[in-house]
């Protein structure tokens, strides 16, 4: 009866989400005609400046803090540690999960991008052999994907062989990034060459009794998982267009595939978006439907996944301005979550789709995401969060890997220091 019941509203959801997605018909070729992105002009905007929170040098301070207490900071224990980049050797290491006690191809990837932006090719370059030594499949059918999750400690031993495709697609566009930024060498940094050799895997995988690649041709989107046995299905936090669109002009596989993919997944935040909270799902059917699971129970509610769509929407806004609806994407969500703080001081980190809370407690993560909706809207809701980010300390203890990730994330977007480096930058 439960399932009956949850089948029933999902309907009633995907309805009214097609309905309301009928209007926002995306062009792949859209974004030629929006010279406002930064795509174009080459302007990244610092929202932190212009709500005059800081003057340029107090915001490059505040950014350059956080990353130093991320990446380089000496303090690294489990309760009161900061650091999240653990050295092995002088040539490599790794981002850990604190509170798992594990490294993550999600963390490893992401890494590498903040990396990146930062202009911290040494750091990038210690991730990206690491995750080439002890987390990329070398043969079988898994070769050139990257075990999500390792043992945090010598040998560093794979948990679990599967991909977690958000992984690879962090990847890659890291090293395409890499490659325009400082230039490719040989071997392992001939980034340009690895990044395509996993775009290549993550389409062209043959399909087994097993498994199928983790980018489906047909859907032109994105898995959550490559196995069978738990379903075929996406998550919306890995629809992230502005990467796709990139990947499409400069990837040397599949570029039709990847510009298509940016247009597809601009269309889905639309039909995955909860009509009136404003709410995304933690995974969801390639229609948009919030997936119910069997190994996680808030699989089709809105949690620690979700955090992200709004920085994907706001990344994609702010570099392409490839589709004005976004707008209403971005200020319904952020009317919820402004509403639900006003009222407790804090946003819950799990909710039902419908805003109902799960749980009681609060992420400096979702706060940071939240922020970036300025980037897309100009109104108070989007001010509050930019406020309330620039006031809130960089997460320490067992808890700071996802947070402090985000946190980086949103202060990089915000200051204007999340860039594209195209080829010749």
């Amino acid at each position: 009866m439960k399932m009956t019941r949850h089948l029933r509203k999902q309907a009633q959801f995907l309805a009214s989400t097609v309905l309301a997605v009928s209007a926002f018909s995306v062009s792949t070729s859209a974004y030629a005609d929006s010279p406002q992105g930064a795509y174009h002009t080459g302007e990244y905007r610092n929202v932190f400046v212009e709500l005059g929170l800081g003057n340029q040098a107090q915001v490059k301070k505040k950014v350059d803090k956080a990353y130093q207490q991320l990446f380089y900071s000496t303090s690294r224990g489990t309760e009161n540690g900061k650091a999240l980049f653990f050295p092995v050797g002088d040539d490599m290491g790794f981002i850990k999960d604190i509170g798992s006690n594990d490294v993550r191809s999600e963390g490893m990837s992401y890494g590498m991008m903040i990396a990146l932006q930062m202009n911290d090719q040494p750091m990038f370059d210690k991730l990206w052999k690491f995750s080439k030594t002890f987390m990329q499949h070398q043969e079988g059918w898994y070769e050139h994907y990257f075990a999500w999750h390792l043992e945090a400690e010598a040998p560093y031993g794979s948990l679990d062989d599967n991909p977690a495709p958000d992984g690879e697609l962090y990847f890659a566009m890291a090293l395409l990034m890499a490659e325009n930024r400082w230039g490719g060498r040989k071997g392992i940094f001939a980034y340009a060459d690895e990044a395509n050799t996993i775009l290549d895997a993550m389409v062209n995988k043959p399909e087994t009794s097993t498994a199928v690649p983790m980018f489906s041709r047909e859907q032109q989107q994105i898995l959550f998982v490559t196995e069978k046995s738990l379903g075929t299905y996406t998550d919306p936090s890995y629809h992230v267009p502005a990467f796709y669109q990139l990947m499409g002009e400069w990837a040397s596989v599949e570029n039709e595939l990847w510009t298509a993919a940016a247009d597809t997944s601009r269309n889905y935040l639309h039909i995955s978006q909860h009509p009136e909270t404003g709410l995304y799902a933690e995974y969801a059917a390639f229609d948009g439907t919030p997936q119910v699971t069997s190994f996680n129970k808030i699989s089709h509610q809105s949690g620690y996944d979700a955090f992200r769509v709004i920085g994907n929407i706001a990344m994609d806004y702010n570099w392409f301005a490839a589709d004005e609806g976004q707008k209403q994407l971005v200020e319904k969500q952020l009317r919820f979550y402004n509403e639900e703080y006003k009222k407790h001081g804090q946003n819950f980190q799990v909710h039902s789709m419908e805003g109902v809370p799960q749980v009681e407690w609060s992420s400096h993560g979702q706060l940071a995401m939240n922020a970036t909706g300025a980037l897309v809207i100009d109104n108070q809701d989007a001010h509050d969060y930019v406020k309330r980010l620039w006031k809130q300390d960089l997460p320490t203890g067992k808890w700071r890997y996802y947070d402090g990730l985000l946190q980086m994330f949103a202060l990089l977007h915000l200051s204007g220091e999340y860039q594209i480096y195209a080829p010749n930058s």
